[in-house]
């Protein structure tokens, strides 16, 4: 209230001047009009603008809060989300070294199945070779006895009777 005197009274010292005297204009009675004025809605509003602020002071302290609260709970859960990548990234790790591992005896187990089925293929081979050389070889005979034989006109008699002359 004080304050509003005071601007009261610097308005009328700063219009005042020496050609128009304060006497003859309204200028007192307005600013008794304003200063009763501006009394009257202090008294009625007072309380309620009081009270508005402090009820928006405790509204903002109150969202506030709430907003640190969720802060803090989003931290907590993003340490928490941090500790389970981190085992995640362990569990990674291990699982890697035991595939690795397993991949390892897998490997060496394939390459002993392979050598043994190596020589199996080799021995096979080689017996297919003799067997087949065999084969060769009493073709060979018997075109060349053939070849042999046509010149030669021997009865069943005379072959019996060689043939008992070898096996006696």
């Amino acid at each position: 209230m004080k304050k509003i005197v005071a601007l009261a009274v610097l308005f009328v010292g700063l219009f005042a001047n020496e050609h128009v005297a304060l006497s003859d204009t309204d200028f007192i009675p307005r600013v008794i009009n304003f200063v009763i004025f501006a009394g009257i809605l202090w008294y009625l509003l007072a309380d309620k603008v009081k009270d508005f602020y402090a009820n928006r002071s405790k509204e903002i302290a109150d969202a506030f809060t709430e907003v640190e609260e969720k802060l803090k709970q989003s931290r907590a859960h993003k340490e928490a989300l941090k500790k389970e990548v981190e085992l995640a990234h362990k569990k990674a790790e291990d699982i890697i070294k035991t595939a690795t591992k397993e991949a390892e005896l897998i490997k060496s187990h394939i390459i002993a199945q392979a050598k043994e089925e190596v020589e199996i293929l080799n021995k096979n081979l080689k017996e297919q070779m003799a067997y087949e050389e065999s084969l060769a070889k009493r073709e060979v005979v018997k075109a060349y006895l053939e070849t042999l034989l046509k010149d030669v006109h021997l009865s069943s008699e005379e072959v019996a009777n060689i043939v008992a002359k070898k096996v006696g």
